[in-house]
């Protein structure tokens, strides 16, 4: 017998997952969805399975959005196992190699974190999700095959080793999307003559987010047993997405040009991203105020807003 489907409501904000281990994005995304019974619903940047921690989810308007968050900041918190080279990269894989940690000292391995901070080129590892020939590279590599990668820019803002003892490392990272703290820890691990894999993996910030408590799938389902409007309170603001960005309000009358595209006269004093705003608060836009004195819309929601 066919269970019956919940209709799906128009629910706007964004709700701070702490993913559990074991579980991918897209099914962590699922589930929520479910649980609010969201018309729209997207996350802001895959989580690996085996990691834990942040990952936002956008519902409803607030998915419009996804695209600042997807390109934002990133930190973890990594222990990284030296000693051990598996074929993953982290625990699910078999070991390849092995090396002797057992003289490594804290000093060496800071003085060899210096080298790896910044922009750096990385060359994706092959359980990963990239496409390469309309494959992904995971599937490649559970076909035993090995095929060259192109080397991937990131940026590295900081690291920091929190502590190290046993040949387990607690490193604190700060860095951009695309960044595999995998293969971070692989190359680490080189530059000081040994091998390593990333033992787990915690994802503690996402751009604006993470001074703001994070709701596990199990806090998620008993709340929902209080009904929705329990379950709409654990949602921050769409706008909230965009902490830091500099809120610019237009007048009524200029809106209409704002609607279909076209630039208006700004003040030029400050140019530069900014985000629109209507008169009661709500968020209309993205856009730019340029060096002309003129307010562009960048991407638009619309004068009703979100």
């Amino acid at each position: 017998m066919n269970s019956v489907r919940r209709p799906r409501r128009a629910v706007h904000g964004v709700l701070l997952l702490d993913k559990p281990r074991g579980l991918s994005s897209n099914d962590a995304l699922l589930r929520v969805r479910r649980l609010y019974q969201a018309d729209k619903a997207g996350h802001t940047g895959t989580l690996d399975p085996l990691a834990t921690g942040l990952l936002p989810i956008c519902l409803g308007q607030a998915t419009r959005l996804s695209a600042q968050l997807l390109d934002s900041r990133k930190r973890y918190l990594a222990e990284v196992r030296f000693g051990e080279l598996r074929s993953t990269g982290d625990l699910e894989g078999e070991v390849i190699a092995r090396s002797d940690p057992a003289g490594l000292e804290p000093l060496r391995l800071r003085a060899a974190l210096q080298s790896l901070t910044g922009r750096i080129r990385q060359i994706p590892p092959m359980y990963s999700a990239i496409k390469q020939g309309g494959q992904r590279l995971y599937e490649l590599a559970r076909e035993g095959l090995e095929v060259e990668r192109e080397p991937r820019e990131v940026e590295i803002h900081a690291l920091d080793l929190l502590s190290f003892a046993d040949g387990l490392a607690l490193l604190d990272v700060s860095c951009s999307k695309g960044t595999y703290v995998r293969t971070l820890a692989e190359d680490w691990a080189k530059a000081v003559g040994q091998v390593a894999h990333l033992h787990s993996l915690r994802r503690i910030e996402v751009g604006p987010f993470g001074q703001q408590p994070m709701r596990t799938l199990e806090e998620l389902g008993q709340v929902a047993q209080q009904g929705v409007a329990a379950l709409d309170a654990l949602l921050l603001p769409a706008r909230a997405a965009l902490d830091g960005w500099r809120f610019v309000r237009p007048e009524d009358e200029l809106l209409p040009t704002l609607d279909h595209g076209g630039s208006v006269p700004w003040p030029c004093e400050e140019v530069g991203p900014v985000a629109i705003e209507g008169a009661d608060q709500r968020l209309l836009g993205l856009g730019e105020v340029t060096p002309e004195g003129r307010l562009q819309p960048r991407r638009w929601f619309g004068s009703v807003g979100i």
